[in-house]
């Protein structure tokens, strides 16, 4: 029956549309290859992270191939020191086997084995569909995006970055074309950005990946917008806007 279930597991991740069948977080409790025990729920109501999971097989070809976009991922968003925790479970495979891995694709974000870790339960509990299957589960427990295909660094990125992630170091990527000032703000904030065309959606979103403001404005009125603060709490918010053409400019904000 095993053998079945891991040849299932081979077959699907060619087959599309594969995700994990849930739309809210189940809590798990699993250790890593070093044996720190890692549990879900705490994460995500003590610490109010947003949680990133790749689960996946040491055996798998896309898994190999996509590990170090999620390795540049974890990088890109402070490699778990900022409000987004992120780690991968295992189908199918021991400590060794998948410390392993880590050490042939340079993995060094937090990963739990199928065998000794708990992953195999984590899988079936998540109901997962075929690896690697990258799922994004918000502070609220619920998975914003059960299935981030292809699960290249910018796919991963740009799940994370909706469901309300801060990337750390990153700053002037987005910088030169989104402007947020000042930053900290208290009363007001000024936003703007280079010329575009037609209608441009103007988000505000909370650490818990909620928008808590949005207008629509169009290219002609748009060159700088001011925004009054007074309703909004002292906390660390991300400004997104959204062009017709559908490209994505964040910025972070931080309201004192």
């Amino acid at each position: 029956m095993r053998k079945i279930i891991i040849i299932l597991f081979l077959i699907l991740p060619f087959v599309g549309n594969s995700q994990t069948l849930l739309t809210e977080a189940v809590d798990f409790h699993v250790k890593t290859i070093d044996g720190e025990p890692i549990y879900l729920f705490p994460l995500l109501d003590d610490d109010n992270y947003i949680v990133v999971i790749d689960f996946f097989s040491t055996t798998c070809g896309p898994c190999q191939d996509f590990a170090d976009d999620f390795q540049q991922s974890y990088i890109d968003f402070g490699e778990n020191t900022g409000n987004v925790y992120f780690m991968g479970i295992n189908w199918g495979n021991d400590n060794e086997g998948v410390r392993e891995f880590d050490s042939i694709f340079g993995l060094t974000y937090p990963t739990a084995s199928g065998v000794q870790g708990g992953g195999n339960i984590v899988f079936n509990d998540f109901q997962i569909q075929s690896y690697p299957t990258v799922v994004v589960i918000k502070p609220d427990h619920m998975i914003s995006n059960q299935y981030v295909w292809e699960p290249s660094n910018a796919n991963i990125n740009d799940a994370v970055i909706e469901a309300g992630g801060l990337l750390v170091g990153k700053k002037e990527i987005y910088a030169e074309q989104l402007k947020v000032y000042p930053n900290p703000a208290s009363e007001k904030v000024n936003i703007s950005l280079p010329e575009f065309k037609d209608e441009i959606y103007i988000d505000i979103i909370n650490i818990r990946g909620q928008i808590v403001y949005q207008s629509l404005v169009s290219s002609n009125a748009f060159k700088t917008t001011t925004i009054n603060l007074n309703d909004f709490k002292r906390g660390i918010y991300t400004v997104r806007t959204i062009t017709c053409e559908g490209k994505l400019l964040y910025q972070k904000l931080i309201i004192n």
